[in-house]
Formats: C-alpha cells, sequence, structure tokens
C-alpha cells in the first residue's frame, strides 16, 4: 500500500510546473561585480516533500536539494499554497540576482497531529481499538491518514501514508486487565466499634478484618455515623462496592470543662468570627470546629458544642463593645491633594481616598469648600472624630494647540533639523513660545509638532515645508543608495517615515528626486517592504527594474502612549474584594483618561498588583499600584474546609488536590485558597487563603497517595550524561536533564534535586503518584554567556532568539539587554521591540536547559540611580519584569555616573537579596551575575566609581562575575612578579594593555589570575572565586575594540591550567555578531570589510578551551 501511494505522490510531485522569467536569465552588472543569475544555479526546482510551507522549511528544501547554496544567497518571497502543494519564488543575493520559481509537495508531519500518544487503558489490542483511541485522543486527526504496524502487548508503531501524513512514532497502552468482584475479598462487613469515621479510620478497619487488601484497591464514600460504602479504586485489582457498617463510641466532655473563661473583655465588635476570634485565644484547648456561635446580644452570645467537634452543651460568654475612635489627623495625613480638575466633593473626596489609603469614603464628608481649600469631617457612622482641612489647585484647562498654531505651511527651509522647523514656527504664529513646543516625526517635507507638558497648550498639529536645494550629479540611484535594509525602527509603512529613513541612512540621496510606494508591513514579524524610484532621470538612474527594494523593522509600540502617563492615581485606597475586576474598576474610577479594556492586572498580591497593556499599539511599559484590602468579613478558612482527611489522591498537583476538597467541602471557594507548594509532602499538605477578604488563616490537610501506577523514573531517564551546563543549581540540572531526555512525559515540577556536588547530583521524583525511584546524572559547569538584544546594527545577525541555530549553539546563558531608567529616581523598565516573541523565545530557550537572564543598565543608563527609601518600589519594579517575561534572573551592567552613588549601589544590592530569598522560599532559582567594565574592579575611590558596594553586599548572593575585558583604551594589567613576566614573556613592572594584540592571551591570563587566586597589591583588583569568575571579550573588533580570538583564549586556558586554576567560562557582546557570517572590518570603528568571519566562531573557540569537556581533554 505504501508504494503505491509513494509511486502517486512521486508523480504527482512530476507534474508541478516550474516558472522561469525569461528576463531573469540574462546577468546583471553593476560598477564592481558580475552577478550570477540564481536561475542558473538551481538544479532542482521541485523541492519534494515538506512538512509545513514556512520560509524556515522552504529554506532548508531548497539548500537540501542545492547544496551549492547558503542561506544568504537568496530571499524567498510570494509563498502560495494549494490544498498539498505550494510555490515560492526565490529572489538572489549577494552574488547572485534575478528570480526563479520552485515548487514542493506539503504533506504534515504525523508527530504535528498526534500530540497525545499516551493511549491510556483500552480493551484489546486490534488495530481497530488502537485507531479508534488514537482519535479519541486525537480528535483532529485524519483517521485514513495512518497505518498502524508493530502492535505488542504495550506500544504500536505508526506510519504516515506519504499522501495524509509524513513520518512515523510509537504510540503506547495499557491493556485492560479482567478484575474479580470486590465483594470476593471483603467477606467481614461488620467493622465493630470505631473511634470515629473518619476515612482513614475506617479504610485501616476494613482492611485489618480483610487482609487480601492494601490501601491501593479502596477508598471510602457515602460515609454516615453507622455505614460506609467501600469501592473499588480505578488503579486497584478489583471491581464493586461494598457496604460496610460500624459503632462510633466516643465520650464527649461538656464544653464547660474546657471553656473556663468566659468573660472575654472589650471587643471591637460582636461579630461571630471576633467572639470566636477571643474564645480561641483565652481557652487555648478549644479548635475553630469544636464551636459555633449563636444568639449575640450587644453583651454576650451561646457557644455550642458543634456536631463534630470533641465536646457536648453549651456556655455563655459576656464581652464589651468599646470602640475608640481615633482623630482624623491620624490617618487623613496627606492634605496636599495637589493638581484637581475641579472642587466639586466627589472629586476631592477621590483624591483624598487615594492619597490617604487607610480611609473610606464612609469615614468621610465634605464642607466649606472654596476654590483652593475645603474641611474633611468625621461622619458619625465612621470610624473617626474631628476634622481636618485639605488644600488643592484645580488644573487650568489648555487650550488645542491648533487653536494657535494656525500657520502650519512653513514654506522652503534651509534644512529639516528640528531647530529650523522650530524657528520658522515660533515666527510664523507670534503668540507660541518655544517652551510651548517640542517636534517630532520629521520627513523631508512634514513634521509634529506637540505640546509640552510644561506648555500652555495640548494636542498636536502637522507643519509642512520644503527644502531648498542644489539640483545633483546625474549618476545610477544604487551609487546614492546603498544601504537597502533601514537601519531605523519605523512606527508604520508611512512613505515619508520611510523616506526620511532612507535619507538617514543613505546621506548622498536627495529626496527630492524619489518616491516610495509599495510599502506595507507584517504585524506579527515586526518587519515591512517598500519600494524606491527616481522621479527624475536626468538626476537618478533606475535600474533595469525600474525600482530598488527596501526592508526595515516596524514597532508599533512607537506611537503607543506610556502607561505612567495616564495612570497618575496609583493608589487604589481600600478594596473589598481581590480580584482583577475590583482593581479595574478602582483604578478606571481614579484614572478617568485609562481605558482599562487595553489593560491586564498582573502579580496580584495582598497590598499591590502591576498594570500591563495587553495592547502593545496602545499602551506600554507597565505600572505598580498598591491598595488596602477590607477583611473585615473575612471568616476562618478552617470554618468551611472542616473535612481536612481527603482520602486516596491519584496525584498532589495543586487542582487535583483543590477538586478534592470541594468534593468534601461543598461550601468552600476553591478560587479564593491555594495550596502552599513547599508544604506538600506524601501526607499532608498546607491550604492557604489566597484572597484575604473572604478567608483568613491557613488549614492543615491529610491524604494518601496512589502510588499503584508510578513508573521508575530510570526507565524514563536514560540519558544522565549532560555534559556541560551553566551552572548546578537544582532548576538548571532538571531542566537539563529534560532536553537530553525529550521523549519523557515528565516535568520540571515532578523532580526534585535531593543532593549533588559540582559533577554529579542525584534526582528523585517530587509527584509520587506519577513517578518513583531515582537517578543520579552528571555533568561539568561550563558557562558560556552571551548578550543578545532587539536593535540590531551593520555586521551583526538580528537572530530571534527561538531560532534553530542558536537553540543547539553552545550558548547556555543568554542576557537580554537592557533593564533601566534614564531618569534618577525613575524605576527601570524593559521595552523590547516585540514582547511576545521575546516571551516565547524565553520559553524555548529554557526548554533547551538554558539560562535566559535581564541584564540591568547599559551605556544609556548612565543616570540611574535609587534612593534608600526606594528599595520596595525597585524590589516591585524588577520582580514585575521578571515574573513577565519567565527570566531566570539578572545581570547588573552599571557604567559611568550610575556607580558614583553609594547609596543606589547599596539599595540595589539590599533589593537583590531580598528577591533572591524570596524567591528561594518559593522553591525558585533567582541567578545573580555582573559584568563590570574592568576598570571597575579596581579599589578606587567611590567618586571614581567601582562595584564595591555589589561585590560586599552582595557576597555569598551572585553566582558569577563576567568582566568586560574589552574596550580598555590602554587600560591593562601590570606584570607583579618575576616568575609572571617569564610566564608571560613581559617585562616585570610593565603593562600589558587590552590593545595589545600579540599579547591578549596573556592578558586574560594575569587579569584572571591576579583576581581569582592571587594577592595583587600593584594592580589593586577585588578578589573573585575562580568557580565565579568568567573571562568577557567582544565577539570581534566591530563588536568592540580589543576582541578574543582563538589563539588569545587557548593562550590563556593553558596557562592557567598550568597554575591549578579552573574558572568557569567565557562571555561576549555579542551573539547577533557570532551569528553573523561574512566580510567584516579588522578594526572597531571600521567600515570597510577587510577579513572573512565564519558564524559561531567564538562559541566554537569556547568549546576548544574553556568549555571543553574532561572526556575531551
Amino acid at each position: 500500500m505504501r508504494k503505491n501511494v509513494l509511486k502517486k505522490l512521486l508523480g504527482l510531485l512530476g507534474t508541478i510546473s516550474l516558472t522561469v522569467p525569461t528576463t531573469i536569465l540574462a546577468v546583471s552588472c553593476s560598477t564592481n561585480t558580475k552577478k550570477i543569475n540564481i536561475a542558473i544555479v538551481i538544479e532542482k526546482k521541485s523541492l519534494g516533500i515538506i512538512n509545513k510551507p514556512t520560509e524556515y522549511e522552504i529554506r532548508q528544501a531548497v539548500l537540501l536539494n542545492n547544496p551549492k547554496l547558503v542561506t544568504s544567497d537568496f530571499e524567498i518571497t510570494n509563498i502560495s499554497t494549494s490544498e498539498s502543494s505550494g510555490k515560492a519564488t526565490l529572489i538572489g543575493q549577494d552574488k547572485y540576482n534575478g528570480e526563479i520559481t520552485v515548487s514542493f509537495y506539503i504533506v504534515p508531519a504525523l508527530e504535528d497531529n498526534i500530540i497525545n500518544t499516551d493511549l491510556g487503558t483500552i480493551s484489546n489490542k486490534s488495530e481497530s481499538t488502537i485507531r479508534n483511541a488514537i482519535l479519541s485522543k486525537n480528535p483532529d486527526i485524519n483517521i485514513n491518514g495512518f497505518e498502524i504496524t508493530e502492535i505488542d502487548s504495550t506500544s504500536a508503531l505508526i506510519i504516515g501514508n506519504d499522501f495524509i501524513y509524513n513520518g512515523s512514532l510509537t504510540v503506547v497502552f495499557t491493556l485492560q486487565t479482567i478484575k474479580p468482584n470486590l465483594s470476593s475479598v471483603i467477606t467481614k462487613k461488620d467493622l465493630g466499634i470505631l473511634s470515629d469515621n473518619n476515612v482513614l479510620t475506617i479504610q485501616q478497619a476494613v482492611i485489618k478484618l480483610n487482609p487480601k487488601l492494601t490501601t491501593k484497591d479502596i477508598n471510602i464514600t457515602s460515609i454516615t455515623q453507622t455505614s460506609a460504602r467501600v469501592n473499588s479504586s480505578a488503579s486497584g485489582r478489583y471491581t464493586g462496592s461494598v457496604n460496610v457498617t460500624f459503632t462510633i463510641q466516643v465520650v464527649k466532655q461538656n464544653l464547660s470543662s474546657v471553656l473556663i473563661n468566659t468573660n472575654l473583655g472589650n471587643l471591637q465588635d460582636n461579630n461571630a468570627s471576633t467572639i470566636q476570634a477571643s474564645i480561641l485565644a483565652k481557652n487555648s484547648n478549644l479548635l475553630a470546629s469544636d464551636i459555633s456561635i449563636d444568639y449575640i446580644t450587644q453583651t454576650s452570645a451561646r457557644v455550642n458544642s458543634s456536631a463534630s467537634g470533641r465536646y457536648t452543651g453549651s456556655v455563655n460568654v459576656t464581652f464589651t463593645i468599646q470602640v475608640v475612635k481615633q482623630n482624623l489627623s491620624s490617618v487623613l495625613i496627606n492634605t496636599n491633594l495637589g493638581n484637581l480638575q475641579d472642587n466639586n466633593a466627589s472629586t476631592i473626596q477621590a483624591s483624598i481616598l487615594a492619597k490617604n489609603s487607610n480611609l473610606l469614603a464612609s469615614d468621610i464628608s465634605i464642607d466649606y469648600i472654596t476654590q483652593t481649600s475645603a474641611r474633611v469631617n468625621s461622619s458619625a457612622s465612621g470610624r473617626y472624630t474631628g476634622s481636618v482641612y485639605v488644600s488643592f489647585t484645580i488644573q487650568v484647562v489648555k487650550q488645542n494647540l491648533s487653536s494657535v498654531l494656525v500657520n502650519t505651511n512653513l514654506g522652503s527651509l534651509q534644512d529639516n533639523n528640528a531647530s529650523t522647523i522650530q524657528a520658522s514656527i515660533l515666527a510664523k504664529n507670534s503668540n507660541l513660545l518655544a517652551s510651548d513646543i517640542s517636534i517630532d516625526y520629521i520627513t523631508q517635507t512634514s513634521a509634529r509638532v506637540n505640546s509640552s507638558a510644561s506648555g500652555r497648550y495640548t494636542g498636536s498639529v502637522n507643519v509642512t515645508f520644503t527644502i531648498n536645494g542644489t539640483k545633483p550629479e546625474k549618476t545610477n540611484l544604487t551609487n546614492v543608495i546603498t544601504n537597502k535594509n533601514i537601519t531605523t525602527v519605523l512606527p508604520n509603512a508611512d512613505p515619508d517615515l520611510i523616506l526620511n529613513a532612507l535619507v538617514k541612512d543613505n546621506s548622498k540621496l536627495n529626496s527630492n528626486y524619489v518616491r516610495i510606494y509599495d510599502a506595507g508591513f507584517n504585524s506579527s514579524s515586526g518587519w515591512g517592504w517598500a519600494r524606491v524610484t527616481s522621479t527624475n532621470e536626468n538626476v537618478y538612474i533606475n535600474p533595469k527594474e525600474g525600482y530598488l527594494d527596501l526592508t526595515f523593522e516596524v514597532d508599533e509600540n512607537l506611537l503607543a502612549i506610556d502607561l505612567a502617563s495616564v495612570i497618575t492615581n496609583t493608589n487604589l485606597g481600600t478594596l473589598n474584594k481581590l480580584d482583577e475586576i475590583t482593581i479595574k474598576s478602582q483604578l478606571s474610577k481614579l484614572n478617568s483618561n485609562l481605558e482599562v479594556n487595553y489593560v491586564d492586572i498582573n502579580n496580584i498580591t495582598e497590598t499591590s498588583a502591576i498594570v500591563t497593556s495587553n495592547s502593545p499599539s496602545k499602551y506600554k511599559g507597565s505600572v505598580n499600584i498598591t491598595f488596602k484590602l477590607d477583611t473585615s468579613k473575612a471568616v476562618p478558612l478552617s470554618s468551611v474546609l472542616k473535612q481536612t482527611n481527603l482520602g486516596t489522591l491519584s496525584s498532589t498537583d495543586e487542582n487535583t488536590i483543590k477538586q478534592v476538597i470541594k468534593s468534601k467541602n461543598p461550601n468552600i471557594d476553591i478560587n479564593a485558597i491555594g495550596i502552599d507548594s513547599q508544604s506538600i509532602t506524601i501526607s499532608n499538605a498546607l491550604v492557604k487563603s489566597t484572597d484575604p477578604t473572604k478567608y483568613s488563616g491557613s488549614v492543615k490537610i491529610e491524604y494518601i497517595i496512589d502510588t499503584s501506577n508510578a513508573v521508575d523514573l530510570s526507565t524514563l531517564i536514560k540519558e544522565r550524561n549532560l555534559k556541560g551546563i551553566s551552572d548546578n543549581l537544582d532548576s538548571g540540572i532538571i531542566r537539563n536533564i529534560l532536553k537530553f531526555n525529550p521523549n519523557t512525559t515528565i516535568q520540571e515540577k515532578d523532580l526534585k534535586v535531593i543532593n549533588k556536588t559540582n559533577e554529579v547530583a542525584t534526582i528523585q521524583s517530587n509527584n509520587l503518584a506519577k513517578y518513583k525511584g531515582s537517578v543520579q546524572v552528571q555533568y561539568e559547569v561550563k558557562t558560556l554567556v552571551g548578550y543578545h538584544y532587539d536593535w540590531g546594527g551593520n555586521f551583526e545577525n538580528k537572530i530571534a532568539l527561538n531560532d534553530k541555530d542558536l537553540l543547539t549553539s553552545s550558548y547556555n546563558v543568554i542576557n537580554l539587554s537592557f533593564l533601566y531608567s534614564t531618569v534618577e529616581y525613575q524605576m527601570p523598565t524593559y521595552s523590547p521591540n516585540n514582547p511576545a516573541a521575546i516571551k516565547e523565545g524565553v520559553k524555548a530557550l529554557q526548554s533547551q536547559g538554558k539560562r535566559v537572564l535581564i541584564s540591568m543598565g547599559g551605556a544609556t543608563a548612565e543616570h540611574m540611580k535609587f534612593r534608600n527609601d526606594q528599595k520596595d518600589q525597585l524590589k516591585t519594579a524588577i520582580k514585575s519584569v521578571i515574573n513577565e517575561y519567565g527570566f531566570d534572573g539578572l545581570d547588573i551592567d552599571w557604567e559611568s555616573e550610575s556607580l558614583k552613588s553609594s547609596e543606589s549601589k547599596n539599595v540595589t544590592a539590599e533589593a537583590l537579596k531580598e528577591l533572591k530569598d524570596e524567591y528561594k522560599s518559593e522553591g525558585k532559582d533567582f541567578i545573580i551575575t555582573m559584568a563590570p567594565e574592568f576598570p571597575y574592579l579596581r579599589k578606587i575611590k567611590e567618586a571614581d566609581g567601582n562595584y564595591k558596594e555589589f561585590l560586599d553586599g552582595l557576597d555569598g548572593y551572585y553566582d558569577w562575575i563576567n568582566p568586560q575585558f574589552y574596550n580598555g583604551w590602554g587600560d591593562g594589567v601590570l606584570v607583579e612578579t618575576s616568575e609572571d613576566a617569564k610566564k608571560t614573556g613581559v617585562q616585570q613592572n610593565t603593562y600589558i594593555t587590552n590593545d595589545n594584540v600579540d599579547k591578549r592571551g596573556e592578558f586574560y591570563y594575569l587579569m584572571s589570575k591576579y583576581i581569582t587566586s592571587k594577592p595583587n597589591n600593584q594592580n589593586g583588583f577585588y578578589q573573585i572565586p575562580a568557580d565565579k569568575f568568567i573571562i568577557g571579550a567582544s565577539t570581534n573588533e566591530p563588536a568592540g575594540r580589543g576582541a578574543g580570538s582563538k589563539e588569545a583564549f587557548n593562550k590563556a586556558y593553558n596557562l592557567l591550567n598550568s597554575d591549578g586554576i579552573k574558572i568557569r567560562g567565557l562571555m561576549t557582546w555579542s551573539i547577533l555578531f557570532d551569528a553573523f557570517e561574512g566580510m567584516i572590518p579588522d578594526t572597531y570603528g571600521g567600515t570597510e570589510p577587510k577579513i572573512m568571519w565564519y558564524r559561531w566562531s567564538y562559541s566554537k573557540w569556547f568549546d576548544e578551551s574553556f568549555g571543553k569537556l574532561q572526556d575531551n581533554v
């Protein structure tokens, strides 16, 4: 059957037509090089079978069928598909030109359509039964698209028929066995006298009287005071149910014997929960489950023994309700309300509540309102006494800019500099001041004029102009447009913006003689395209096609409004419920300009949350908000979670536990509770309230885990040599286990590390219902750090984070740049061009055992600094970014002015220490690293800036340091001893600078030696342990002055080994330079390509030196 289908497929492939435009067979010429028409070198135009019609798969098929080509030789456009075939156009690049159409046949991969390969339990292993089970588990599968072969007792091989699906995979199943009825082994059904009717008590009695049973065989339901039903468990050896009977004989004490202190004294109120809390506090032998409260008056209440409690009878208790009200001035502290829209009482009240979070609307009333002040009175029903005066300023309504900027045609200008445009605007519109406006979105013929925040107007106005200039000499368009890949990121595909950016990249181009057309962009990829053509062939001569193709990057976020500008009231006051709807409602009330449909509420705690945009084109950034919860109506969790013995569980995951809690406690709201993951053991766990407005406290629950179906880890984790890994933290080891054993159903949360060294670790199941046993894995800590960013530049390849080549590369730590602020005391933010792509990329990298950190600082953050009182705010800002993107930690890359504040560095270090401790308490790793420029590692005065506070404050907390041994500009290391002089061949007491190419290996060697292993009184470097030290170098000279090289790394590696110094690895700026392939300059800042750079050279140098594994030494 498969042979006939394959013949049909090959016949179909043979019929797919090939289209080669006759015009492209000519060889294109330029003034410098001859290009070959790509149609000549494409030997196989029919690409055969691909799984998906994506650019990546088409490109791989072209390269596979035409091995003379490399990926940069062509671009792919005009992808079109029918039901089972497709075509695409290849456009020659670099040494090729012209275009050609290739064809392919689309056969989806079987593994992409049969996702669920574990079919569970089936009645028999016939082909029809297996086929129906596959359909049940994968309802979208085409049941006729595959054959079933090699069937045995636990698995079968599924093979695609090559026409509907391609490839093969194995499915697994369990054959159903016939179980005897439970009644055949439970012969003794009267259990006699029991101490209680708890599940565990009944279960133990049944097994004791019927010893053939085990706990795995049964579960107990339908419990009454005298009977229960014993059911066969799904994983047990029997079927059916049996009813058993028993007698509970419990002698309960009278409640009065333990509730002795009946005078409760002063209480805040007479709520049942308040009375109960006081009773329990004054009578320590009592539990909340022992009592209930009724007949409550203003001075007394009756306390009854509960039916499920340990006592009998009732007791009366007495109390006094004594409420002492505070003066209003003790809580209404912020009396200057700032700018208000008006002086309406409701506006004043809203501002008071926003600025004084302990107040409620019911506490106050407003009177004596003037244009600048009002009196705030305590209300009779409120919680306070007295009055307080508040002051404010009524915000002036600004005119629209268009009402004064009337003359928008500026006429002829000398140039389109912002200052020239502004001068013309002010000259033609005399009512305007320079402080009223700012200029942006400048093109060759227009600009946008914005009202400044401190100015007298609102809104924006577009102005137009023409630029004087001399007509250029006649030349080819290709001579003045040499950069067709526009480097400026644009907000959209507006032709004027494209033209302006094109001129910026091609300074010889006069925009008056060209036009942009056919412009567009793809929102999901973020890339745009356009064509440029000459409008006057007496100035610029078009190429034979009549145009040049342009590309550019689009970031729709550029037009987005910063959330911080519309969320100005960040203190929401008191909330009566902790959920997103309530928070959004209050947020909208206090910030009328905010459109809440375009935001999400994340990282909700009992006192704060983070507002983020869900529409990148509408809003950008995030805002931290605070609030207080009204917990006056919360009841003890124990009052609704009464049945704490959950019986036998099939899993200890949170959802399973919560569902069983709900089945045994129907009145509980499981959306308001959570399971403390750190408390889960093989027999109990702690349930906590996640909504303080609803429940208070916590409750311990008990259960039995059904381990009958647990699979031994040793049968699933077969590859146990993890080779080189970035770190030996628990999460890093587990991720790499999953990387090397990808075909298991194990998840990261299912495993735990019980002991480890620098080379081996023992792994145990963290989900005993699914897995059992333990395995030992081995590894070596070999760290290769690479920086990544999304702006790109010359001699770089802006490789995506989820690019296959990066996922399989030696880089096991990727630092994303940058988290920063440009203004003193402003919280840092991270604003990538495509947040969704970053998040997907982070997940992809982590799935391959790699770490992804956010780097804080960079050259643009020179003014970033923080005060001591901003520690909590800084923690929240960092944590929101870490949680939103799923980063593994943070890298400190502070430079220049930002290092001159000791206070700022100390408070940042303290914030990071607290974050690491908090993540640790949650069972998570939080990695902290640093990337100081190497002069900042010297013990110099604070005024000059160094990393002292970071190194001291984070001692014991940081994981590694990767100093930047590049861009030294003549700085270097002093050869301190005669021994070092002999080893390096450099005279004692002389410098080896970072710029010394011939001695760069010796430079790396001495820097590493003096910093990690030897006192260096003359150089004055801080000390860093060798196992936490990484050499950082620029990838090549275009990346940074004084770059790494194969020879330098090998020299340093061998010299350090001869001294017995084992450092951790290498770092580079940047991955984008290493991912590039082609000719590059040989000097920093150079523009003329002179030497060949081969892709991933830096990572290969690492593999051959500091990344070398013991087996390869």
